[in-house]
């Protein structure tokens, strides 16, 4: 048999080593103790955090972006149009007043016409009263020149030097021709001939032979008829001899013609207004 003593405790090394005697309490506390930590299951969660990806955008993110990106698109164009505009009325202000003031340097001013039927009289008197004779010439002096003479003779032709003169720088013929004329053929239209008793205001005898009388309405009519023919058919081609013009106007004259309408000529040009 074995003695139940000897089980608390044993040799070793020649030594006699004693058990510690534990309690059983202890023991089965220590075990529960074990076993609740290998059985209770502790529950517990890890947070993860969230990991937020950039490139992934939800709806209403996208639809925002393309709001907002639209209003600074709109308000971007909004800027570049009242700059466009604003550059626009700059540029057509200063084209405006370029055009205003450059109208006042190329634009020509109307000038009045002087007065033909007058001579020319000075702004200011003189100092002393003195009595001079002298001759005026001015652009229309060969118009008063005319006008003078006819005047002085009584001529139903007078106040027509206007007339007489322009149609002559029309026609390219001189200017004293048709008034010459008029002396040697009717007596400055003193003398012309009736048609019916009534005035054919022909004072030059253009288109008379025998019967046959050319008439006019008027004497404008009539000098505008005869400036034209003795510039159709004798000045523009060279022909200004009024000897030889004779020869076609008048042929029976013996050269008293071209006499007569050359001292009437010169009458008119050298004659002196005072």
């Amino acid at each position: 048999m074995v003695n139940n003593s000897s089980s608390n405790y044993f040799y070793k090394n020649g030594k006699r080593i004693i058990k510690k005697k534990i309690p059983k309490q202890i023991v089965a506390e220590d075990v529960d103790h074990i076993s609740s930590l290998i059985t209770k299951e502790e529950k517990f969660t890890i947070a993860q955090p969230e990991i937020k990806k950039p490139w992934i955008k939800t709806k209403t993110e996208r639809v925002k972006g393309v709001i907002s990106k639209i209003q600074n698109d709109k308000r971007s164009n909004m800027a570049k149009i009242r700059a466009g505009v604003t550059g626009i009325w700059a540029s057509a202000s200063v084209l405006a007043i370029f055009t205003f003031l450059t109208s006042f340097m190329v634009t020509p001013q109307k000038a009045k016409p002087q007065d033909t039927r007058r001579y020319s009289i000075y702004s200011s008197k003189p100092l002393t009263l003195q009595t001079a004779t002298t001759s005026i010439y001015s652009k229309d002096s060969r118009a008063q020149k005319i006008n003078a003479v006819y005047k002085k003779y009584n001529c139903p032709l007078e106040g027509m030097g206007d007339v007489l003169v322009y149609e002559a720088d029309k026609n390219n013929i001189p200017w004293w021709l048709v008034a010459a004329v008029s002396f040697q053929e009717s007596g400055c239209g003193k003398v012309t001939p009736k048609v019916g008793g009534k005035e054919s205001y022909n004072a030059w005898g253009w288109g008379v032979y025998g019967n046959v009388v050319v008439t006019f309405e008027n004497w404008v009519r009539g000098i505008e008829r005869v400036s034209k023919y003795f510039s159709d058919k004798f000045y523009s081609k060279g022909v200004e001899d009024l000897c030889i013009i004779m020869n076609t106007y008048t042929p029976p004259s013996n050269g008293s013609w071209c006499n007569g309408v050359k001292y009437f000529g010169d009458m008119i040009q050298n004659y002196e207004t005072k």
